[in-house]
């Protein structure tokens, strides 16, 4: 998902929600490890809520996956996708 580690992981999800949650700018690489792992997150039964998600969080599948799909739609992957997420050397990001 684009971090160096389980810690990494921790610390970075933990310092990109706030981000969000602050209205802060972020990243590319760091919009895109946010919504990777909100698609983990929300879809996986095996390492994430799946089954659960409305009962973990207490919103609506379908009203979830509708933000999700949104969110898809916005989020500049361009530059990120092959660079930092992929099998081509990380190039820094702006």
């Amino acid at each position: 998902m684009g971090f160096e580690s389980v810690a990494d992981l921790f610390a970075s999800g933990g310092r990109i929600g706030d981000a969000i949650l602050a209205g802060v700018p972020l990243s590319r690489t760091d919009w895109t490890r946010a919504l990777l792992a909100t698609e983990v997150v929300l879809l996986s039964n095996v390492i994430g809520s799946g089954w659960d998600w409305q009962t973990t969080t207490g919103f609506d599948d379908a009203a979830t996956l509708s933000m999700l799909r949104s969110l898809q739609r916005r989020i500049v992957t361009g530059g990120v996708i092959g660079e930092v997420f992929g099998t081509r050397p990380a190039r820094p990001q702006p």
